[in-house]
């Protein structure tokens, strides 16, 4: 083999040989290079299937919890502090929450702060509002409290057999009320897009 190639280098000029060299370096690379693009083709699909699974997996999470959710407010009866239909309200212990611990006061001071957490989460539409305000006030709203209302709340939510986080849901309530008046959407436009009212 080695002879042969020998004899062919003799016969052609340098330039030619130069030639040969690169198309067979070119060729080699764009061999390389398709071995390592369907690799990462390969990894790249791995990653999106991972990714669409994860996504599946955190609708899931949220349907589990929102069924959890409503069968703990079920159980709460008339001690309930909302109204899990749509759109969200206060029951009536709810409004005397909201009277007993000063809420609307509390709201006021930290309103700020809750509307950039809602926005945070870029919502579309009035539904969109409700669930975000909901979970920023449970999730949030403690934090916002000085050590006095958190012993008012605290000891509201024993006095009436309830959570800390129960109570925390008024405010997600009036939270909703205050960016969709600032919206300018009424309450009842949280229907038109509630997904379980308008499935198809």
């Amino acid at each position: 083999m080695w002879p042969i190639l020998l004899e062919l280098i003799k016969q052609l000029n340098s330039s030619v040989f130069v030639l040969i060299i690169f198309v067979i370096i070119v060729c080699s690379g764009l061999y390389k290079t398709g071995k390592w693009t369907g690799k990462w083709k390969t990894t790249f699909k791995f990653l999106d299937e991972k990714i669409k699974h994860n996504e599946n997996l955190a609708e899931k999470v949220i349907k589990i919890e929102t069924k959890i959710d409503l069968i703990y407010d079920h159980t709460l009866g008339s001690k309930r502090p909302v109204a899990s239909m749509s759109p969200i309200m206060l029951t009536e212990v709810g409004k005397e929450i909201v009277k007993k611990i000063n809420g609307n006061d509390i709201l006021n001071r930290c309103i700020y702060d809750l509307v950039r957490e809602v926005e945070t989460d870029k919502p579309n539409n009035a539904y969109d509002i409700q669930m975000i305000s909901m979970r920023v006030a449970k999730e949030k709203m403690i934090s916002c409290l000085n050590d006095n209302e958190l012993l008012v709340v605290k000891q509201e939510a024993y006095n009436r057999g309830l959570l800390v986080e129960d109570i925390m849901s008024v405010f997600g309530v009036l939270l909703r009320d205050y960016i969709l008046k600032q919206k300018g959407l009424p309450i009842n436009d949280v229907d038109k897009h509630d997904p379980a009212k308008n499935k198809k």
